[in-house]
């Protein structure tokens, strides 16, 4: 077994628990929908971590050309997928009250330990881009930075509208340059 196939097994372990905090939060909402006011920001960053979460897996093949492995290397690149985990777990409610729920309050509730999140991430892996010298991955998660950073702290809802709008499409843009195939 290589290192690298070694150290992928927590990785996806880590990945799989975001997918399965994700999916549980749909559920809950689909069996207890009668009580839940929906609100289309939450469930489209529901969406936006479900696709970076498999996102990130399917471009972490490409940590295999990595030879040289120690501890804190590993950690650190754990540490995206452990952060992708949180982002899965404060996206929806973990649980629905006896009351009504309200999506939105719930963003609002979670929005700055969310955001704090996934612009980490972004930190992470434009730094990761950085040491390879991948120039227009760096920029990129530099956009994120900026983008998801500034939604941890402005609380204007057209602003999230908006900004949630072309973190979309930077996520696509950045699936398309970077990750289409795989590595």
């Amino acid at each position: 077994m290589t290192p690298f196939a070694y150290l992928s097994v927590l990785i996806s372990i880590v990945l799989g628990l975001g997918l399965t905090e994700l999916l549980s939060g749909v559920q809950r909402l689909v069996h207890q929908r009668d009580r839940i006011r929906f609100h289309w920001l939450p469930l489209t960053w529901a969406g936006l971590v479900f696709v970076a979460l498999v996102q990130w897996w399917w471009a972490a093949f490409g940590l295999r050309h990595q030879v040289a492995w120690n501890f804190f290397s590993f950690l650190l690149i754990l540490l995206v997928p452990v952060l992708l985990y949180l982002a899965a777990a404060l996206v929806l409610p973990n649980r629905i009250p006896d009351g009504p729920c309200d999506l939105l309050n719930h963003y609002r509730k979670m929005q700055r330990p969310f955001f704090a999140a996934l612009a980490t991430v972004n930190v992470l892996e434009g730094l990761r881009a950085l040491s390879v010298h991948d120039q227009q991955a760096t920029l990129l998660n530099l956009a994120g930075v900026v983008l998801l950073g500034s939604l941890a702290v402005v609380r204007n809802l057209r602003y999230h509208a908006v900004i949630t709008i072309l973190t979309a499409i930077l996520l696509l843009l950045f699936i398309v340059l970077e990750t289409l195939r795989i590595a």
